[in-house]
């Protein structure tokens, strides 16, 4: 040993706890440091006295036969403590696996006294602080070095150079940073080097071609490199995995990666490689999956992959690859994945893909393809995924589509696809999803509709004739209905009012006949309603109220007749509604969630009328007159001469409690610097900046002291209607004086009507942020993961939810919005356009991931969102992509 190694162990032992503790000791240590009071998993770790070995029987435990601990293996015990320093007195351990546990603290570096090492896995824990590269001196029997997805920080450790016998070295998943040391070119004896998930910078070192005896090289995944993949890896013949994915590479993929015969998994994703792809790689005998999505690739797919036997998953999508989809590639004899999606592929897809029986995953949308789809694709009966939305393809769609049993999501919108829906396409065990819309299917939806699973059925904007089959009522997990835009006719069945998981339902624009089922009220997850443009009759069912999460209601255009329920002014979740262009008859009510609504809500009613309307004109449906002219004159003169006594007995005191009623009164709660009369010329339409059920809301300029305070309007307690809260604000906000409450300032009444004053909040109020938000949620089981969305959102954007975007415009449509109008849309260009310019040290990868993950949360359909367990895996395993600074 050198000198410097025997000085460093001889302070390790000096600092060390005293060496009179047994194993059996160390170990009952090890417990209470480790385990606490609160763990779980050693409680057989208990001394014997009768049996000074007992020890040795410790689970994850194993001795020699000194009885001496040799391996120590307690994994997945979620421990809540820390790794004591007298972990250094198992001086006999070759094994210490303390893997996928919550240590937490720094690594002690007793450990250098575990000289006998040979396997040292501390993975998947939460340690923190710099890695003791020095400890590892002394190991020289050290084969495998595991801490990846930790917490370590600060450089590579260097010392991990000199271990002579290291096979394996995991140090991803932490926040190491600075350069991969070219002395890891030292370790010749290496088999795995895994450094993915840090915060690398620099080359990556071409040095590195030296380890011949590599089959593991992962360095991407938020490090963020300069320059281009070294094409001396080419020579590092016994590779088996190259993982360089999201890391800011950039330049040309090296034509001698093709001379890695052994390779079986080449990940190149999320950088930013540009030119073709070289046709040198077909010399990848032995590979299995070719992940080189989300890059600037450019030109055609190869001929010479036709070489690629084993392949099994094909990655290209978001690139600008064109040309025809070869027909090779139906050949592949193991293809399970391929996806090309985003790119400007043409022509036809092949004819004999999925004809192997393996194929599991295709999504070929957004290209340029057209043609008929291949009917094998479901040959094998493993088809999960089938996504060909945004082509050109055409015809009819296989009737082995509607046979495969396997499939959970469909994705065929925006084609040109025509004839008749296959049936069997509606009774799919599995489906989760079902996007057939925008095409020319016609036809009729069949009779016989079935499938748990299936969240999500569109097929708008198609040429559907016939009736809606009450067996869609069958659909008990359905989230999402729409029927929109074909040429249904009918009535709408009462079974789909049993659809309890409903939220969202449209069929505008067909030809349905007959009234709204008064059991629509039992669709209780309801957030959207369109009836829109047909031919419903009858009235609008007062039950519908009971629909407490509904948001938006359409039910314009069609025959409806009555009056308007006035329980609709109690649905406080209703942001939108619709009745124009119907018979509807009678006043509108002034109360409630009505007045957050516009005339442009009632229009094309002839027979409906404003609250305030007094010549409102109610047709054939208002009080017909039955009186003859002459009973009709003696009931007038009967009336008058009642009138006129009680107006001569009344008259003055009626006047005098009139003018007493009118007369304003300003009350204030503290010094105020103006005017009862001031407050009443603010009571202006151009003043409104909310309105509600309890009354609207006024912005009001005074003329001194106070620049603006916000005029609430209540109605008074002498109306003999309820006060909507008036007394009890008056009596709490009056004594109230608190910072991050609104402050009220007074308030002006008279006997009809009351004005409450606050302080003027120019943000808007914790209610509009709320109403963050809720308008836009869909009320299920996935809403949650809208909120994280939206949450994310706010993160990557600095901006809040609602509020900075006027009117009905919150940051998931600002966002959409502005990356929809970019000239030339990117990854990079997509955030860059909507990012908070405080973010502009972080990785630009990271940010990207981020987003992608938001926008996916927000999906408008729950059923296209992911759950939350994949939300959680998306941010911990995060796909490869390229990191690189922000510059904003």
């Amino acid at each position: 040993m050198g000198t410097f190694l025997c000085l460093f162990l001889l302070l390790v032992l000096l600092f060390a706890p005293c060496s009179g503790y047994s194993d059996l000791e160390v170990l009952l240590k090890l417990k209470t440091s480790m385990y606490g009071h609160n763990g779980t998993g050693l409680q057989d770790w208990v001394a014997s006295p009768a049996s000074p070995t007992a020890h040795c029987h410790f689970s994850g435990v194993m001795c020699d036969e000194d009885s001496r601990v040799v391996s120590l293996n307690v994994s997945f015990r979620h421990f809540p403590g820390s790794i004591p320093p007298e972990i250094g007195l198992l001086s006999k351990l070759v094994n210490l696996t303390l893997s996928c546990n919550n240590l937490t603290g720094e690594f002690p570096v007793e450990i250098a006294m575990l000289t006998s090492l040979r396997i040292l896995n501390i993975s998947n824990n939460v340690i923190v602080g710099n890695f003791p590269g020095k400890i590892t001196l002394g190991m020289a029997q050290l084969e495998v070095l595991d801490v990846y997805n930790n917490n370590f920080s600060g450089s590579l450790p260097t010392e991990i150079a000199k271990l002579k016998n290291l096979k394996h070295v995991h140090l991803g998943g932490n926040f190491f940073s600075g350069t991969i040391p070219e002395e890891y070119s030292e370790i010749l004896s290496l088999e795995y080097l895994g450094l993915n998930g840090n915060a690398l910078s620099g080359k990556v070192p071409s040095s590195l071609s030296r380890l011949k005896n590599l089959k593991s090289l992962c360095v991407g995944y938020f490090n963020r490199y300069e320059g281009s993949i070294p094409p001396e890896f080419g020579s590092l013949s016994n590779l088996e995995l190259l993982d360089m994915a999201s890391c800011n590479l950039d330049g040309e993929i090296p034509s001698t990666l093709g001379q890695l015969t052994h390779l079986h998994s080449l990940f190149l994703q999320l950088n930013n490689l540009t030119g073709h792809i070289p046709p040198e790689l077909s010399g990848l005998t032995s590979l299995k999956s070719l992940d080189l999505s989300i890059n600037n690739l450019t030109g055609e797919i190869p001929e010479s992959f036709s070489d690629l036997k084993d392949i099994e998953l094909i990655n290209l999508f978001q690139n600008k690859l064109h040309g025809p989809i070869p027909e090779f590639i139906g050949d592949f004899p193991n293809l399970e994945v391929l996806q090309v999606w985003g790119n400007n592929f043409t022509y036809e897809l092949p004819q004999n893909l999925g004809r192997n029986g393996k194929l599991m995953i295709l999504d070929v949308s957004v290209n340029h393809l057209t043609g008929l789809v291949p009917r094998d694709l479901c040959k094998g009966g493993k088809l999960t995924t089938l996504i060909l939305m945004n082509n050109f393809f055409l015809g009819s769609l296989p009737d082995e589509i509607g046979h495969c049993k396997s499939l959970l999501k469909i994705r065929i919108m925006n084609n040109m696809f025509s004839g008749t829906i296959p049936a069997g396409i509606f009774n799919l065990p599995l489906a989760t999803l079902v996007e057939l819309s925008n095409n020319f299917f016609s036809g009729e939806l069949p009779p016989e509709i079935s499938g748990d699973a299936l969240g999500l059925l569109s097929v708008s904007n198609n040429r559907i004739t016939g009736k809606i089959p009450p067996a869609i009522g069958n659909l008990k997990s359905l989230q999402t209905l729409s029927l929109d835009t074909n040429r249904l006719s009918g009535e709408i069945p009462e079974e789909i009012c049993g659809l309890k998981s409903l939220t969202k339902i449209n069929i505008r624009a067909n030809n349905i006949r007959g009234e709204i089922p008064a059991s629509i009220f039992q669709c209780t997850s309801l957030t959207s309603i369109d009836f829109s443009q047909n031919s419903l009759s009858g009235g609008i069912p007062k039950k519908i109220a009971k629909l407490k999460d509904l948001s938006f209601l359409d039910l314009s255009r069609n025959q409806l007749t009555g009056q308007l329920p006035g329980e609709i002014g109690y649905m406080r979740s209703l942001t939108s509604l619709n009745l124009s262009y119907n018979n509807l008859f009678g006043r509108i009510p002034s109360a409630g969630q009505f007045l957050a609504f516009n005339d442009s809500s009632f229009l094309g009613n002839p027979n409906l009328c404003a609250a305030r309307n007094d010549t409102c004109s109610f047709g054939d449906h208002g009080l017909r007159g039955s009186f003859s002219t002459s009973k009709l004159i003696i009931t007038v003169i009967a009336l008058v001469t009642v009138m006129l006594l009680i107006v001569v007995t009344v008259y003055r005191l009626r006047k005098k409690r009139l003018q007493k009623s009118r007369a304003w009164k300003l009350t204030a709660f503290q010094r105020l610097d103006f005017k009862a009369e001031d407050v009443r010329e603010c009571l202006k339409e151009e003043n409104i900046i909310g309105k509600g059920g309890a009354g609207i809301v006024y912005r009001g300029s005074m003329p001194e002291g106070v620049d603006h305070v916000a005029i609430k309007q209540l109605v008074g307690q002498g109306s003999g209607r309820s006060d909507h809260g008036f007394s009890a604000e008056i009596r709490t906000l009056g004594r109230i004086r608190h910072r991050n409450i609104v402050r009220l300032l007074g308030y002006v009444s008279n006997k009809d009507t009351n004005f409450l004053l606050y302080e003027y909040m120019p943000n808007g109020s914790l209610g509009e942020l709320l109403h963050e938000y809720a308008y836009t949620l869909k009320v299920d089981e996935k809403s949650d993961v809208y909120s994280f969305g939206v949450v994310l959102l706010e993160l990557v954007a600095g901006r809040k939810p609602v509020g900075e975007f006027g009117d009905g415009v919150d940051i998931v449509r600002w966002v959409r919005k502005t990356t929809s109008e970019l000239s030339q849309p990117s990854d990079a260009a997509t955030v860059l356009a909507v990012v908070d310019p405080r973010l502009s040290g972080y990785p630009l990868a990271g940010v990207i991931h981020l987003f992608k993950i938001a926008m996916l949360c927000v999906e408008d359909e729950s059923s296209a969102r992911p759950t939350m367990r994949e939300v959680v895996h998306m941010l911990t395993n995060p796909p490869q992509s390229a990191p690189s600074l922000l510059t904003l």
